[in-house]
């Protein structure tokens, strides 16, 4: 998940190591976060892999010359796969279709459909969960009543969160495929 994120930053231009990693805090926002103890071991996995590489940085002054991470061109070729690839339905789908949405430019307008459309049925996929769900409560009706009717109202929160997820997501595909390309 985290390898697109960095391929996709390089796409957009060289950075420092320490400038992806509070880019990256940024996206995945205030509760989860890497740490560079994630971040460089992907970083020199990648450079060993030969999809970006490190250069000092030219001008730099100080006792240490800075480093600058660059895609290469098989690192825009994997990029590109990665971005093409499906999306899998697991924990960190969410995270990976937003990392995705970011860098659609780099795609084709079928690879950002085919995107939209397998997130769609991730996210109807889970509202079918949580509707199935509701619907076992509704038929075993276990006790204690007050905690069933407390889960129920969990649930329903977690349909109007759903609901709203898969009507975004029908009308960014929509959307896009008015847009010219």
């Amino acid at each position: 998940m985290y390898e697109i994120f960095v391929l996709g930053e390089l796409t957009v231009g060289d950075r420092h190591g320490y400038i992806l990693q509070e880019i990256l805090k940024s996206a995945l926002g205030p509760f989860r976060q890497i740490s560079a103890g994630t971040l460089y071991p992907l970083l020199s996995r990648l450079v060993e892999d030969g999809f970006i590489e490190l250069r000092p940085e030219s001008g730099s002054s100080g006792s240490r010359p800075r480093k600058l991470y660059a895609i290469t061109e098989s690192g825009r070729i994997r990029f590109r796969q990665l971005m093409e690839a499906p999306l899998e339905f697991q924990a960190d789908t969410e995270i990976l279709f937003q990392f995705k949405t970011v860098y659609f430019r780099y795609v084709s307008k079928e690879a950002r459909l085919a995107c939209m459309e397998q997130y769609l049925t991730y996210a109807q996929y889970k509202l079918k969960h949580v509707t199935d769900r509701e619907f076992q409560l509704h038929m075993q009706r276990p006790e204690p009543e007050k905690q069933r009717a407390q889960l129920l109202r969990v649930l329903d929160y977690r349909k109007q969160i759903g609901a709203a997820e898969i009507e975004w997501v029908k009308q960014e595909i929509e959307r896009m495929k008015a847009a010219a390309d």
